[in-house]
């Protein structure tokens, strides 16, 4: 979806951007090639800069980011699959959200493999982790891990192109809680976990540091289940939406 999208084009909502496509300009390069003949002259020659520089963006260092400041946040799926390398991102803290707390955990999810820093141990390694990747997927991390990771880790590099899968989600009629939507959509975890939320992991690491040999064991379990089970739901939300936006084409 993201050659299809014309959002950053001056004066292009959802409507706008269905007649763009109904008038047989697809994708960005059909902008280019077509778009002089099939579109108003005033879009066209607004537009022409903008969809130039996104192609541009494409095959330069640097250029996903600047990609990903001139496109909505919230249509930041449309980057999935297209381009780049994609990490699910869950974070653990040890006090009350309100007041941030400590990180205590971050886990990361590449699609195949879970890598997990944890603080006393191995977080210092993040800041290296996280250079890797352009895309990071979240749920409600727009309100809460990256505003959290920004604070606590000052010089931290977050991929450019973020996902926070709670709107994309809510748009699908998908609403409440990460748990409460993978029990909705029939996703599992290990009985071990199955009951557990955001407080339980609190209490989990206060366990570990008061000598629990199994609490920082199930706290590990708990944050790898939440980072795996982004990538389904990353899945759901882009055919869902992707489906939705070409259906209206009829």
């Amino acid at each position: 979806m993201l050659k299809r999208t014309f959002l950053h084009l001056p004066g292009v909502g959802p409507k706008r951007e269905l007649a763009i496509w109904r008038a047989g300009v697809a994708t960005w390069e059909d902008f280019l090639e077509t778009g002089q003949a099939r579109l108003p002259r005033g879009l066209w020659e607004a537009g022409r800069p903008l969809v130039e520089r996104s192609l541009a963006c494409l095959g330069r260092p640097g250029g996903l980011r600047e990609l990903a400041g001139l496109l909505p946040a919230g249509e930041h799926w449309r980057f999935y699959p297209s381009l780049g390398r994609v990490v699910f991102l869950d974070i653990e803290t040890g006090g009350a959200p309100q007041e941030w707390g400590g990180v205590t955990m971050v886990g990361l999810h590449d699609g195949e493999r879970v890598e997990q820093y944890v603080a006393g141990h191995n977080m210092w390694l993040i800041n290296d982790a996280m250079k890797e990747y352009d895309v990071v997927v979240t749920f409600a991390g727009a309100s809460f891990d990256l505003p959290v990771l920004r604070q606590v880790f000052a010089n931290l590099i977050i991929p450019p192109v973020h996902i926070d899968l709670r709107w994309p989600l809510k748009r699908l009629g998908h609403t409440g809680g990460l748990k409460r939507i993978e029990r909705r959509l029939g996703l599992s975890r290990p009985a071990e976990v199955a009951g557990l939320d955001g407080f339980a992991a609190i209490q989990l690491w206060q366990a570990h540091q008061a000598g629990d040999p199994q609490a920082l064991s199930l706290l590990k379990l708990y944050n790898a289940m939440d980072v795996v089970n982004l990538a389904p739901l990353l899945k759901l939300a882009v055919e869902g939406l992707s489906a939705r936006l070409l259906g209206r084409l009829g």
